[in-house]
Parts: C-alpha cells; structure tokens; sequence
C-alpha cells in the first residue's frame, strides 16, 4: 500500500518537473487562459447580480398581488360567514391592566 503511494509521488513530482520546464509559449498561454477564465466567470456573476435585481422587484410584485387576493377571499368569506350567529372572534391580548 505505502509502495504504490510512494509510487504516485514519484509520478507527480516527474509530471510537475517536466511542467516546469514548459517553454515560455506554454506559461503565456497558460496565464491567458486562466486570466479567461476569470473573466468569464466575473461575467457570469455580473449578470446572475443584475438578472436578480431585474427579477427579485417582479417577483416581489407578483407575490404582494398573489396575498392581496388571497385577503380579499379572506375577507369575503368571512363577511358570508359573519351573517351566521356563530361567530368565533380569536384575538391576542397586548396589555392586561392589574387594577
């Protein structure tokens, strides 16, 4: 088990001498290609940033009109229920006073 280990050391550090003595060609292109790379993936950040700011005020917008009918169904069907002589009023009691 340790031989193959030592084994696939040996490899690696062959494989990263002889990348090492790459050419100056090679470490120009190396360079440029990543720099690329970079680039691409700043502008693909850029535009997920600014597709998000067009979409999130839509979405919102979308949202705020999908509660305001829900409320409005709300209301209605307790205005239909309020004629009804059983009516269960819930509420929260915000300050109880200790006279």
């Amino acid at each position: 088990m340790f031989s193959s280990f030592k084994q696939q050391s040996s490899q690696w550090q062959q494989m990263f001498a002889r990348r090492q003595s790459a050419g100056p060609l090679q470490r120009i292109l190396a360079w440029l290609m990543l720099g690329l790379m970079l680039f691409v993936g700043v502008a693909v950040l850029v535009f997920m940033l600014l597709l998000s700011w067009i979409l999130i005020p839509i979405l919102l917008f979308r949202h705020r009109a999908k509660i305001k009918a829900w409320q409005q169904r709300q209301r209605a069907q307790a205005g239909t229920q309020h004629n009804n002589a059983n009516t269960v009023i819930e509420g929260e009691v915000i300050h109880k006073r200790e006279d």
